[in-house]
Parts: C-alpha cells; sequence; structure tokens
C-alpha cells in the first residue's frame, strides 16, 4: 500500500471514482469507473475494494487493498467523518489503484474478475527474475537474447533514419524513396478503408455507370487512385501525428459546433449506407440461395456486432482481410464475361467524356464518390490505433504502403465491375437500378456462374463495409464529445463508443426492415457526401499544413496538389448535382 495512511483508506466509500496508476479502466468515457463496495475485517480494515464499471457493457473488478497507491478527497471532505455515510453516485474524491497496461488488458470482455495482490505480483516478478539471472535456462537466454537483438535492431533504425532525414536536407517529414519491404503486417487501415469504399452503394454505382456509359469511362479510376491515395494518407499522417481523429481536430480547431454539424452530416450518410448494405448482403445471399433476403440481415448484423465489439481491432483486422478476398469474384466476373480488350484499353487510357450534362455529371460525380467521408473519419482514427514499428519517417512509409494497397485494389475490383457490366448489360443495352439486377441480369448473358459470383462479391463488400461505417459513426460521434474510442478496447472501457457503435446498427436494421427503397437511401447518403466531402478535403489541406499541428511532419507537394484537385472535382461534382436536382437534369 505505499505510503496510504489508514485514515485515508478509511475515508474510501462506494461512489468514489477510481484511476489505474499504468493501466486504462475506462477513465476518460462516458461512464466512469467508480467504488461499488467497500469489503472490511473484522477489526474495520478495509481488505477489497469492488470497482464497477459500464451500465451496458458491465465489468466488476476486486482489487486487494494492498493495490491502493493514493486517495484524494474534496476539500469539503477531508476526514471520514465528513464523508456521506451512504455514498451514492455522488461520493466525492477519487482511489488511484497499482495497475499495469498489461494486466488490465488480460481482463476478460465482461462478468467478473479480480487483480492479484501486489505482494505475490512483486514476488514471482522476483522469483523469475532471480532465477533467470542466475540459472542459464533456455527461457532466460532466449529472453535476453530477443531484448538484445530487439534494442539493436531499434537503434539501426533511429541511425537510418537520421541518416536519411540528413539526406532530405534535414526534414524528418520530406519525401523519402520508400525502403520498407511490403509484407502481409503492413496491411491495416489503408488496406481495409480502400476496400470497404467498394460498398453496396459504390457497386451500384460504379456497375450502373458501366451499364449506361460502357468502357468510356474507365480512365477515371486511373485518375481517382493517386488523389484517393492521397486523400487517405493525408488523414492517416495527421492522425499519425496528433494522435487525434477528424472529429477531434474540428473540435479542437473549428470548436465543436462545426464539430457536431460535420458528425451529424456523416452519421445521417453512413446510416443510409448501412441499411442499403445490409439489403446488398440480404440481396446476395437471396440470389445464391433463393430465400428471401429479409430472413439474413439480422443474423448477419448480430454477428457483425459481436466481432466489432467484442474482438479487438487486431482480430478484426485478420478477419477482414480474409473476408475482402470476396473481391476477387469481380475481377474473374470482368475476365468470364469476354469484354473487347482494345476498347477497355482505349477507355482506359484515353479521356473521353460526353458534352451532355448526364455524361459530364457522371464523370465528375465518379471521381468524387471514389473519396467517402466515413473513409477519411476511419484512416485518421485507425492510423493512430494501428500498432506501427519505428520511427515516425518510417510510420509514414508504412502507411502509405498499406494505403496504396487499399487504393490500388479497390480501384481495381471497381474496374473490373464497369468492365464486366460493359461487356454484358452495356453491350445488351440493358437497363439496372441496383448492383443486384446487374447480378441478375448477368445470368442470361454469362450463364449463372457469373451471377452467383457477382453475388458472393456483394455479400463480401458489405461485410467488409459495415463493420468501417460504423467505426467511423462512432469515432465522428466520440471525438465531437471527447469521449475515449478504440477498437483495441474491451467495450466495458470504451462504453460511449460501443453504444453508439450499437445505437447506429440497431437505427439502421430497423430502416432497412422497414423495406425503405435502398435506391433512395443510396441516393440521400450521396447527397450528404457530396455535401461534406469538400469541406472535409478543404479542412485536410489546412491543418496539414499547419506548422503549428503538424510541426516538422506537413504534408508534401506531391500529397498537397492531389488534395487540390481532388477539392475541385469533389466541389465540382457537388454543383453539378445540385444544378441537376434544380433544374431537372440530374433525374
Amino acid at each position: 500500500m505505499g505510503n496510504v495512511r489508514d485514515t485515508d483508506l478509511d475515508a474510501v466509500k462506494p461512489g468514489m471514482e477510481v484511476e489505474a496508476a499504468g493501466g486504462d479502466l475506462g477513465e476518460g468515457d462516458v461512464t466512469p469507473p467508480r467504488v461499488a463496495e467497500v469489503k472490511r475485517d473484522r477489526r474495520g480494515n478495509l481488505r477489497t475494494l469492488m470497482v464497477r464499471k459500464g451500465l451496458i457493457f458491465k465489468k466488476e473488478i476486486a482489487v486487494p487493498a494492498d493495490r491502493i497507491q493514493q486517495v484524494e478527497r474534496t476539500p469539503a471532505h477531508e476526514t471520514a467523518e465528513d464523508a456521506p455515510e451512504d455514498g451514492g453516485e455522488d461520493a466525492p474524491g477519487k482511489v488511484t489503484i497499482d495497475a499495469g497496461a498489461r494486466e488490465i488488458d488480460a481482463l476478460g470482455v465482461g462478468g467478473k474478475d479480480r487483480l492479484a495482490h501486489e505482494r505475490v505480483v512483486r514476488r514471482r516478478g522476483d522469483l523469475i527474475g532471480e532465477v533467470e539471472e542466475t540459472l542459464p535456462t533456455t527461457e532466460g537466454l532466449r529472453r535476453k537474447e530477443a531484448e538484445t537483438a530487439a534494442r539493436g535492431r531499434a537503434r539501426l533504425e533511429e541511425l537510418e533514419d537520421e541518416g536519411q532525414d540528413a539526406r532530405n536536407g534535414g526534414q524528418p517529414g520530406a519525401a523519402a524513396p520508400a525502403r520498407t519491404a511490403f509484407t502481409l503486417r503492413t496491411l491495416g487501415p489503408g488496406f481495409l478503408s480502400g476496400m470497404a469504399g467498394n460498398d453496396a452503394t459504390a457497386v451500384t454505382s460504379y456497375s450502373v455507370n458501366g451499364a449506361t456509359n460502357g468502357y468510356g469511362q474507365l480512365w477515371l479510376m486511373l485518375i481517382s487512385t493517386p488523389l484517393f491515395q492521397a486523400v487517405q494518407y493525408a488523414c492517416a499522417k495527421m492522425g499519425r501525428v496528433t494522435q487525434m481523429g477528424l472529429a477531434e481536430l474540428l473540435r479542437e480547431h473549428y470548436g465543436r459546433t462545426v464539430a457536431a454539424a460535420a458528425s451529424l452530416v456523416l452519421i445521417l450518410a453512413n446510416l443510409a449506407r448501412i441499411a442499403g448494405d445490409l439489403v446488398a448482403v440480404g440481396s446476395g445471399l437471396e440470389l445464391i440461395t433463393g430465400v428471401a433476403w429479409q430472413w439474413f440481415i439480422v443474423p448477419v448484423a448480430v454477428a457483425l456486432w459481436y466481432l466489432t465489439v467484442y474482438q479487438n481491432f487486431g482480430t478484426i483486422k485478420k478477419v477482414f482481410l480474409v473476408m475482402s478476398r470476396a473481391f476477387a469474384a469481380y475481377l474473374i466476373t470482368g475476365i468470364v464475361s469476354h469484354p473487347d480488350w482494345g476498347h477497355v484499353l482505349a477507355g482506359t487510357f484515353v479521356p473521353h467524356v460526353g458534352r451532355d450534362f448526364a455524361s459530364v455529371s457522371s464523370a465528375v460525380a465518379l471521381l468524387g464518390a471514389t473519396v467517402s467521408p466515413y473513409t477519411m473519419f476511419w484512416q485518421a482514427r485507425g492510423e493512430k490505433e494501428e500498432r506501427r514499428p519505428g520511427r515516425p519517417q518510417r510510420q509514414f512509409q508504412l502507411a502509405a504502403l498499406d494505403i496504396a494497397a487499399g487504393t490500388v485494389s479497390g480501384n481495381v475490383v471497381a474496374y473490373f465491375i464497369i468492365v464486366s457490366t460493359s461487356a454484358t448489360l452495356f453491350a445488351h443495352h440493358r437497363t439496372i437500378a441496383t448492383a443486384a439486377d446487374a447480378a441478375r441480369s448477368l445470368e442470361p448473358l454469362v450463364g449463372p456462374f457469373a451471377k452467383y459470383l457477382f453475388a458472393i462479391g456483394l455479400i463480401g463488400a458489405g461485410v467488409v463495409a459495415i463493420p468501417v461505417l460504423l467505426a467511423s459513426t462512432s469515432y465522428a460521434v466520440s471525438g465531437t464529445f471527447g469521449w475515449a474510442a478504440s477498437l483495441w478496447k474491451k467495450p466495458w472501457q470504451n462504453e460511449g463508443f460501443y453504444l453508439i457503435l450499437t445505437v447506429a446498427l440497431v437505427a439502421s436494421l430497423i430502416v432497412a426492415l422497414l423495406g425503405v427503397n435502398p435506391i433512395g437511401l443510396m441516393f440521400g447518403a450521396n447527397v450528404l457526401q457530396g455535401i461534406l466531402s469538400p469541406v472535409l478535403v478543404i479542412f485536410l489541406i489546412l491543418v496539414g499544413n499547419n506548422r503549428r499541428v503538424m510541426k516538422q511532419h506537413r504534408l508534401g507537394m506531391i500529397t498537397n496538389v492531389c488534395l487540390v484537385i481532388t477539392a475541385l472535382l469533389m466541389s465540382a461534382a457537388a454543383m453539378l448535382f445540385f444544378y441537376g436536382l434544380l433544374t431537372g437534369h440530374g433525374g
């Protein structure tokens, strides 16, 4: 118990807040951890604290008295006699306990847990240390070798980074040739955001574009790749440097009102997209099984909710990296549809846009739709949570590789969706309204194999996108109100974050079950996206070049040029869209 006095222990009452000295009990959450019960022995000495956290995602932890480091009392209750006898929720003061990050991370996702006595932990650590120091145990030698090697690698990385910084003119944030090897471990939030961008609304947009314009606008996918890369990299760099999400940065620099307004627009757009994605996943399963889509969306929603809430970010990342393989179905569909590859290459490298309003607006809107607000919110916060090794320069390089994998893979998928629908639906003058329509229309033209492949891709698109949409919604709201937000934390540690996520999913599920027209939902989502996207890109330019915020890691020239082009194109897309609505050209 260190220097904690008996009089301080006597002052501990139910209702007092609890803080961990070295870990996270969710102190910054909407529901702080509190003393639920004080257990004493026959002589009245404090024996155990029962700490409770959470209203919905509940957790109870038994803390031995020797873990108490400090008891803080408010000036109005300096003595135990002055403290309230019942100790309600407003009981004054705070108790600090000796608990480290690893120890708290080892606690369960719910139910009851108990921390070991301090002397047991110390004895266990001392005994292992003494044995490894005096006896050449295999485990002890292996651990020492690993620690020595790790220190050597870290020092080597520092020397390499310092040398690279010197070659860059002393600017750690300057552009440097990528020397970091690409591995599967590099993949993270950047890859997921690139693949999640191809959700049901995007697949529908690409399918309709291919069925309407043929191969004529394939070149847009080539142009949009570096633009999307620049936007996501700017978000990742800002998240890494500031350790804040976009909502937190908006609140910090423009006030809570602006952050709340942006979050509200994002929430409404995300709810519409989640509902549309749930319907799309159900429709894909209906195409494969013949069972009505309504039977699938509740089990799918529950499974995705459980995975997102009760598994940490590392597990979520692995699951969705596997699920993203479903997008290969679109590549296969594009090949088996037997496109005219000469026309495909011409459409890819020869820019062409018709002079009519529909063609121009379709081209600009397709570029604008590639960059979604929710992927920006996800990328900034996801990069903050991603555990990348090395110094900042190496972390930026790893983030760039991760994002490049996502943007290139995502746009290749979109490219082949346009190719397959162009080769079949456009060539046979078929019109469609949804991606499910595209799958059904492919069957008589290419065969049932193509229909099932398209349906599998649609299912994978929804399954990967829905958790990203949910997390970005929670990041926006949590950042606006200053709550803790992390997919690495357990639900009782970040209850506010996971409650927002749960409410968003339930609301979207209700909208989907009510039978609201999914096309109308996608239309509404695109309207809101057209309002928010260019504003966020302009915000990235302003904050990403702010020396006070980014210090020596401001955005580079190439990134800035791409961001300016993206902002202009997305602004043009928004203006054309609303012009079409006002004049009746938009349909």
